[in-house]
């Protein structure tokens, strides 16, 4: 399953960007950056091997760029459900995250014709802890699947001991994303900055082993990491080494992992014959 988690530059929820949402903001108006050339980009390295893929669309990038969510959905990619904004799940009330959601499944549903069966949380913001009704209320809006765990702790996101293979709570399907387990240790190397730091014959490694172990084989990309020239957040530290890191190897690593697998949308993966009602 190849995923793309659909957003502009300026989104990203490191704590010290906090103090500076007027500026960034500021900055993303006067700069006006066209991120639908690198969801444009996307459609085409997926064709050279054609592949297929979920787009986890934020409602405000679908706001901004119709056009680009429209052409990912023409050239056969899954439209899914990243929430309105880029705000961190386990921050909002039950009732806060269900307006969010409506709004955002109503914007993308709108421009494809379709309800998104899909979500995924901005910065995998969900856990068993925090946000216990999330199932629940993806369940009642209608959704197949969840794509939001991530099974390993860390600093903003993340569960430690949270299943690494697909499972069901109710009528919902939960897809954690792909690690590599050593022993007792988990090695995330599929994702984002991960994927970006990860030597290629690990991850290539990585993924093979998961196909053979049964865990979802899945990669999670973002539009900005397709071009090292995007515009630059006020990071400093750990934190903008992170978020900026070999950002020239995200193309490269990618048409190597195309030609592992057969990729597809995770819709076409696990709900092949179902249809929505």
């Amino acid at each position: 399953m190849l995923t793309l988690d659909v957003e502009d530059w300026e989104h990203a929820n490191f704590s010290q960007l906090e103090a500076n949402r007027t500026v960034i903001a500021a900055s993303v108006r006067e700069r006006r950056y066209a991120m639908d050339q690198n969801t444009d980009r996307w459609i085409e390295i997926l064709a050279e091997r054609n592949a297929k893929s979920t787009c986890f669309v934020l409602g405000e990038f679908a706001e901004r760029f119709p056009d680009a969510v429209k052409r990912l959905a023409k050239a056969g990619h899954e439209i899914a459900c990243h929430g309105l904004t880029h705000d961190l799940v386990y921050t909002m009330k039950r009732s806060q995250f269900s307006a969010w959601l409506d709004r955002a499944v109503g914007i993308l549903g709108d421009l494809t014709g379709e309800r998104p069966i899909g979500f995924r949380a901005p910065s995998w913001s969900v856990d068993s802890i925090r946000t216990p009704w999330l199932c629940d209320e993806l369940e009642a809006k209608k959704f197949w699947y969840d794509s939001s765990e991530f099974p390993i702790q860390t600093p903003l996101y993340g569960q430690a001991g949270a299943p690494l293979l697909e499972y069901r709570t109710g009528n919902l399907t939960r897809i954690p994303v792909t690690v590599l387990t050593i022993g007792l240790l988990r090695v995330p190397f599929a994702s984002g900055a991960f994927f970006r730091l990860m030597p290629l014959p690990v991850i290539r490694f990585g993924l093979k082993r998961a196909e053979k172990r049964g865990q979802p084989v899945m990669v999670v990309l973002h539009p900005r990491e397709l071009d090292p020239a995007h515009p630059r957040l006020p990071l400093k530290g750990w934190e903008a080494r992170v978020h900026y890191a070999r950002l020239g190897t995200t193309i490269p690593k990618l048409r190597s992992v195309l030609s592992l697998f057969s990729w597809t949308s995770i819709r076409a993966s696990r709900f092949p014959d179902r249809t929505v009602s």
